[in-house]
């Protein structure tokens, strides 16, 4: 169910409102997939990428790649024995996408570990990028779609809703209900997080979203910075 709450800035005037709410929105659920294979690698763009540099996962260095000099990368997902030390009940892996809540995990004894944000360093210095992409849909909404990587160490299904409402960071949306509806395989599974978010002429804003299987894994994601998000977005 979509929350609804009415902006304190809404006796400015509806437009000038919205443009306030809707600096970061997303968009509608992907159908669930049924059987997605698993991966082994990362096949990523870095947005205004400059000369030289590397990605890496947060938290473990270890785990990077080169970048060439058009920003594209492909990054060996890390193997089992490498987040002996990082994964976490799979239940609440949606904490590590700055989701509250917990879902809940067919197998209670999952272990999981997520990927949707990359360290970028080149020539122009150090930024934290992420797998997202944000698009006007209308005049009074926008989407943002989040690719999410997510490997589990056993065959399990997360169920559930979860408040994802830090990750847009608005006052006016403290609470943004995901629906998540993962079937999980031992390995590294790709995922979509959708986001969508809506104003109407009483300047009132809803917002929800789904984390899904991702129908289609494989191709090229760019990865970009907040900021640049906000400027695909903006009115």
């Amino acid at each position: 169910m979509n929350s609804m709450v009415r902006p304190g800035w809404a006796k400015w005037g509806l437009l000038g409102g919205v443009a306030l709410a809707l600096v970061a929105c997303g968009g509608p659920a992907t159908p669930q997939a049924s059987d997605q294979p698993t991966v082994e690698t990362l096949e990523g763009k870095v947005s205004a990428w400059k000369g030289e540099g590397r990605v890496a996962v947060p938290g473990l260095p270890d785990i990077s790649s080169s970048v060439h000099s058009d920003g594209s990368f492909t990054l060996t997902l890390p193997a089992e024995a490498d987040l002996a030390k990082n994964v976490v009940p799979a239940a609440g892996i949606t904490d590590k996408l700055d989701c509250s809540g917990t879902a809940q995990s067919s197998d209670p004894d999952a272990q999981a570990f997520a990927v949707m944000t990359l360290d970028a360093s080149d020539t122009s210095g150090r930024r934290q990028t992420s797998a997202v992409t944000g698009s006007k849909s209308g005049l009074l909404s926008r989407r943002v779609n989040a690719r999410v990587w997510l490997y589990s160490d056993s065959l399990t299904q997360l169920r559930g809703t979860v408040n994802c409402a830090a990750i847009l960071s608005l006052s006016q949306i403290p609470e943004l209900p995901v629906t998540v509806a993962v079937n999980a395989r031992p390995g590294w599974n790709v995922l979509d997080l959708n986001i969508n978010v809506t104003a109407n002429i009483l300047a009132q804003v809803s917002a929800s979203g789904s984390l899904v299987n991702f129908v289609a894994a494989g191709g090229q994601t760019t990865f970009r910075t907040t900021k640049e998000l906000q400027a695909q977005v903006a009115f």
